[in-house]
């Protein structure tokens, strides 16, 4: 196996280190906007495509799918083809779905183009692997630049799409345009870090592998709708695991036949250590926001809860709110190094814990839940930055775009089983046609508990002497 070497001292200046990080944030821009535009615009799809909400629904399932089967993919081939080369492909095809919904938006368009957007999530994981061969010890003060963007930026693309779209949805599109256009130039401006591989992908746990995600999350995703006990879900979710059980077996024992990814990393404690609680985290976080969403919507004079606030104004909140991650993430890398890794997600899983606390017993005062949302947001912030920078510290040079791929994937199932849940929790306790109070208490103590699992799992994070890097 090749492996990857730095280019030479003189070329990574501190000038050329901050050239570089803002052009990185300029593309993880993109990937906020993409991510934050579709929540507004798709619900709102309906009358203008004729289309019921199933049919919505299946386009935010097939946006679920895409997400978490290109995750693995794409990390893998950057470490194989080169992180440069990959990255502009991505940006690439994420511009002309961009550019295709936006200039005919059609279902099949649409459809199509939120596929093809799922392609950003190897924006980070891609940019990683230049950051880290570029220059390995500003690896995390990038990734807290890039993670802040990301969180600003899917705050203020609702906010966007919500108010350009808000007498006709399809005009929405028009938001990611500009942002499209710039990432794609500015991956044209990264270096071209490291020797790739060339090592191939093989296919059988490839396909077992993306197969048994497309499986799983949609049994997770559809069970509400089809059931838990039906023969679909039931079909769906085992051959899943099935099949995610092979790829895990394939990838993690012997070498014959090839490798689709090397699970053997996960056996580093720190990678398992950060796996598990990106995992728990992701449950507990952004599966979430849906409820946070309606919970802001409803009428207290209908439901005995909710704060009857207008689908902008819950836009305006959640932009506002992704100020506080923006805030938190650009201040981990600094967290990291002055009171060390566990302490600092240690601390981010008890915030998230305390943040659904105080929804809990204060949800009747706006006050009162803005100060929980803001413990949720700044938590956020805190802990996408912190895991992702962890994710890559310890492994091989050749393997850090896979590495990073890895963590996006836990993130990904993570929030696709905390969403499973929380549906499930929900559908349990609804009243003409509602979620009842008690409902919303028994979401906010599950994803409390496992904010506290997330928290417990950092704890198992070594000391810091075994950091790979400390700036």
């Amino acid at each position: 196996m090749a492996s990857k070497t730095a280019p030479p001292a003189a070329a990574t200046t501190r000038k050329t280190i901050a050239g570089m990080i803002l052009a990185m944030a300029l593309i993880e821009s993109l990937s906020g906007v993409t991510q934050g535009y579709l929540n507004p615009i798709l619900p709102a799809l309906g009358p203008v495509f004729e289309i019921d909400d199933p049919t919505i629904n299946g386009i935010f399932l097939i946006s679920n799918v895409s997400f978490a089967v290109l995750t693995p993919i794409i990390s893998r081939l950057g470490d194989s083809y080169g992180y440069r080369l990959i990255l502009r492909w991505s940006t690439g095809v994420v511009t002309v779905g961009v550019l295709q919904m936006a200039l005919w938006p059609t279902l099949w368009t649409v459809t199509l183009g939120v596929v093809m957007l799922t392609c950003v999530v190897g924006f980070i994981p891609l940019m990683m692997g230049v950051l880290r061969v570029t220059s390995p010890a500003h690896i995390r003060t990038g990734v807290s630049v890039m993670i802040g963007m990301l969180m600003i930026m899917v705050g203020a693309g609702g906010l966007l799409a919500g108010i350009v779209g808000v007498t006709n949805p399809t005009l929405g599109f028009w938001v990611a345009v500009p942002f499209a256009v710039i990432a794609f130039v500015c991956s044209f401006l990264l270096p071209d870090a490291g020797v790739p591989t060339r090592e191939g992908m093989a296919l059988a746990p490839l396909l077992a592998c993306a197969m048994g995600l497309i499986g799983f999350v949609v049994a997770l995703s559809m069970a509400p709708e089809w059931g838990w006990l039906d023969a679909r879900t039931l079909g769906a979710g085992l051959l899943g695991l099935i099949l995610l059980a092979f790829w895990v077996k394939r990838d993690y024992g012997s070498a014959a036949g090839g490798r689709f990814m090397d699970l053997r990393m996960l056996a580093t404690p720190r990678i398992r250590a950060i796996s598990v609680a990106t995992f728990f985290f992701g449950f507990a976080s952004i599966s979430y926001f849906g409820t946070n969403g309606i919970f802001l919507h409803s009428n207290p004079d209908k439901t005995g809860y909710g704060f009857a606030l207008s689908p902008l104004m819950i836009a305006i909140v959640l932009a506002l709110a992704s100020v506080l991650s923006l805030v938190a993430s650009l201040s981990t890398a600094r967290a990291l190094r002055k009171f060390g890794e566990r302490p600092t997600l240690v601390f981010a899983g008890v915030l998230l814990a305390g943040g659904f606390l105080v929804m809990m017993f204060a949800h009747d005062s706006f006050a009162g839940y803005c100060v929980g949302f803001a413990m949720f947001n700044l938590s956020l912030g805190m802990y996408q930055a912190g895991t992702r920078s962890l994710s890559v510290e310890g492994v091989p040079l050749e393997e850090t775009s896979t590495a990073a791929g890895l963590n996006e994937l836990a993130l990904s199932v993570g929030i696709a089983v905390g969403a499973a849940v929380v549906k499930l929790l929900s559908s349990a306790s609804v009243a003409n046609g509602r979620i009842t109070e008690t409902g919303l208490l028994t979401i906010w103590g599950a994803l409390a508990v496992a904010a506290l699992i997330a928290a417990a799992a950092s704890a198992r994070y070594p000391k810091r002497q075994a950091a790979e890097v400390t700036a």
